[in-house]
């Protein structure tokens, strides 16, 4: 299939039941889709995870302050717990909404309720540092992307220690990349 930019005034082909069926788009012809089904992998969330993953220990660390890698591990992790639960057919809508969506700790919280400890050694220090996190990452803070006067001046100083966040990250990243590569695609309704 062509991306949408090429579609606009070609030919538009939409899958259905396996099989494709071509319109041809007139100037000004305005199609209506039916229920669109798209299939959500735990494999393509834990892809994104390893991404981020690498994208963070790819940052060069200087000696002043940088809240880029820790917001690259936060996400990596999110992205890899949400992989989890979605193995775990944990709905979607749930992993967007309050109160999963981008907080780290609920997060853990579910996944570790979910067996998530059978498989990743979830000691209360990684659990402290996710913590510590959650309280920068969560949406509500946005502590690393946005700056605040009262943090800077305190330089920071309740920020997780990185090396545990990134080996926490990397070993949850690991022992669930089988249990993703074997979970089904997941159907959610778009519409």
């Amino acid at each position: 299939m062509l991306g949408l930019a090429e579609q606009v005034g070609a030919d538009w082909a939409l899958e259905q039941n396996n099989e494709t069926e071509v319109w041809c788009m007139e100037p000004g012809q305005i199609i209506r889709p039916q229920t669109l089904v798209i299939n959500i992998s735990p494999l393509g969330f834990h892809r994104y995870a390893l991404q981020f993953f690498d994208a963070a220990k790819s940052i060069i660390l200087t000696e002043s302050f940088s809240p880029v890698p820790y917001y690259l591990y936060c996400h990596s992790l999110e992205l890899a717990l949400k992989a989890y639960l979605l193995a775990k057919n944990i709905p979607i809508k749930d992993l967007k909404t309050t109160p999963l969506g981008h907080d780290l700790m609920n997060l853990l919280r579910t996944a570790s309720d979910l067996g998530l400890d059978e498989i990743v050694p979830v000691s209360e220090i990684h659990r402290d540092e996710v913590r510590k996190a959650n309280d920068y990452y969560d949406v509500r803070q946005k502590g690393f992307e946005y700056f605040r006067v009262t943090r800077l001046i305190s330089q920071y100083q309740s920020l997780p220690n990185l090396g545990i966040l990134e080996e926490f990250t990397f070993t949850v990243i690991n022992e669930i990349e089988e249990m993703c590569l074997n979970a089904p695609d997941i159907e959610i309704d778009a519409n």
